[in-house]
């Protein structure tokens, strides 16, 4: 015979539903597939029908149990609102499991999800209190309004504008099209002097960077500059001063595009190839006449008709992120001695990747295909890292033509490194690069007014980009060594900075007139929100040729 802990919530359950025979409904059958006493169905009809809750339920069971005992009755069902037929799972009693009859005639339910099982409460009372209602008061933003810059001609939604955002056109491939165009630019205008200790140039010099930018959607582009004023030969919109023989008015207008190429993603321009976004497809392309900067500019620094494929965001261990690029040059390329020649091809591999010690490395490869007899081969490698509070970037690049030395390609080895750090307390900065130069390297392509492979060490080394204002240590660097010592600081808020830098080269052989020894200034300072005023100035002593010097005034204007 069952004690009461066994048999009680049986009889109990017997007890009230024939009390409630009247408003529910009772089962006129039960399987008996199961041994053991008969299985209850009170608590699967008080349910279904709203009557009672499963906690009131298990606590009637509980009252009339010892204090020290547990509920023998154990209810558990898939979660419906009362009254929406609930099927429960099992009732268990004591150390035995009984499972209803009805799931072996029923298929079992699917658990509702999202907005089936979500009651929005509307129309409540709102409490002023509520610790977790938003205000509606409005507050103001804490700091200063900035008016948006418009640029000089923007069609469809305003760039870094607010507002909605127009409806989109859908593409036969399922991508969702936003298109808007910009038109922007730069124009610089500057009256420059130099003297190199023999020629002397007096002028002033103009140049237009026009560009126009089609926006498709966030990840695919049309992009297309110009030059109209001036050419990266030197030649620029102006007047001359000097030289005597060739002063006067100077006009360069011209209607060539400088940059023209479309990028997009696609993963992005067929989105049905990969709804879920988890597969391979995130390889992006680009194709046209663009820019080309490897190694800061020491490997490749040019404009090329190219089409280049990167696939970004790969992981491997130890790499967090790695990136790949490899292009296909056929036009446009000017070999390191910047001549321009239309059979020259381009075959370039790049890979950056940030690592698991705190660094990124770069390792580039790039082969040149012209004519066979001035075929070359050039690699570059670089690591970018922090070591306490300076940062620091170290590279190698080489150059070797497969049969020799050439007018366009010679053998030969740059070794670089570039320390900077911030100094506590401000935000000026102090820095010091330096080079060996072995043989005598050149690039695998560099535009006509990029200056040298070192354009990048400082601004000794680095043309302005305009006319013909000399580089203070723009000679050729084969077998040489040097470096720059500057400091920059920042005035008035960032609004305007200085730039002092201390620069030297000498060569590693017997070579004559080698040794250098530079200074310059840079200052610039901000205008409103689209002028610059910059002043431009060096001096430096070389030996066999005395002093060399140049002072220049720039104004800069952006929109």
């Amino acid at each position: 015979m069952l004690s009461w802990n066994r048999s009680g919530p049986i009889l109990l359950a017997i007890f009230v539903n024939s009390c409630a025979a009247s408003q529910v409904h009772t089962q006129q059958s039960m399987e008996s597939s199961h041994p053991g006493p008969k299985q209850p169905t009170l608590y699967t009809e008080m349910m279904s029908q709203g009557r009672f809750s499963e906690a009131a339920i298990l606590q009637s069971l509980q009252s009339i149990l010892e204090p020290d005992s547990r509920p023998m009755a154990v209810f558990s069902r898939l979660d419906h609102p009362l009254g929406k037929n609930p099927q429960p799972t099992r009732i268990s009693l004591s150390n035995e499991v009984y499972v209803p009859s009805e799931l072996n005639q029923q298929q079992e339910s699917t658990v509702p999800e999202g907005h089936s099982v979500v009651e929005f409460y509307r129309g409540q009372t709102e409490t002023v209190n509520d610790p977790l209602r938003l205000s509606d008061e409005v507050v103001p933003y804490p700091v200063t309004k900035v008016e948006r810059l418009r640029p000089l001609l923007e069609l469809g939604d305003p760039f870094l504008g607010n507002g909605p955002i127009r409806p989109g056109i859908k593409t036969p491939t399922g991508q969702m099209l936003q298109p808007w165009f910009l038109l922007f630019g730069t124009f610089r205008s500057a009256i420059q002097t130099s003297d190199n200790g023999n020629d002397n140039t007096a002028e002033w010099s103009n140049r237009l960077d026009l560009h126009g930018n089609l926006n498709l959607s966030g990840t695919e582009r049309l992009l297309f500059s110009m030059r109209p004023l001036d050419r990266d030969s030197g030649e620029s919109t102006g007047f001359n001063f000097n030289p005597k023989t060739d002063d006067g008015w100077q006009q360069t207008f011209n209607g060539e595009l400088t940059t023209v190429f479309f990028e997009g993603e696609l993963g992005e321009i067929f989105p049905g190839l990969d709804p879920a976004d988890s597969s391979t497809l995130d390889w992006g392309f680009s194709v046209g006449r663009q820019p080309a900067m490897v190694q800061d500019g020491l490997l490749l620094n040019d404009t090329i008709d190219l089409v280049g494929i990167s696939r970004n965001s790969l992981t491997l261990r130890g790499v967090p992120n790695l990136n790949l690029i490899g292009i296909f040059g056929w036009n446009d390329i000017d070999r390191g001695n910047s001549s321009n020649d239309d059979a020259v091809r381009l075959f370039g591999f790049f890979s950056t990747a940030d690592t698991a010690w705190e660094s990124t490395i770069s390792m580039d490869l790039i082969y040149v295909d012209d004519k066979d007899t001035t075929n070359a081969w050039y690699f570059g490698a670089g690591s970018t890292q922090r070591f306490g509070m300076i940062n620091t970037t170290f590279r190698i690049n080489t150059s070797y033509p497969e049969h020799g030395d050439t007018p366009v390609a010679n053998r030969g080895t740059i070794l670089s490194s570039e320390l900077s750090s911030t100094l506590q307390g401000s935000d000026n900065i102090i820095y010091f690069n330096s080079f060996l130069s072995i043989d005598n390297f050149t690039s695998a392509a560099r535009g006509q007014d990029k200056g040298t492979p070192l354009a990048n060490l400082g601004i000794l080394f680095g043309p302005v980009g305009m006319g013909r204002y000399e580089v203070p240590l723009g000679q050729p660097i084969a077998d040489t060594v040097g470096t720059t010592l500057g400091y920059q600081m920042f005035l008035d808020s960032i609004r305007s900075q200085l730039i002092l830098e201390l620069g030297a080269r000498t060569g590693t052989k017997s070579s004559k007139n080698a040794d250098i020894l530079g200074f310059g200034v840079r200052y610039q300072q901000a205008i409103g929100t689209r002028y610059v005023l910059r002043f431009d100035s060096f001096l430096a002593a070389q030996e066999g040729k005395g002093l060399s010097h140049g002072v220049r005034q720039e104004w800069v204007v952006k929109f």
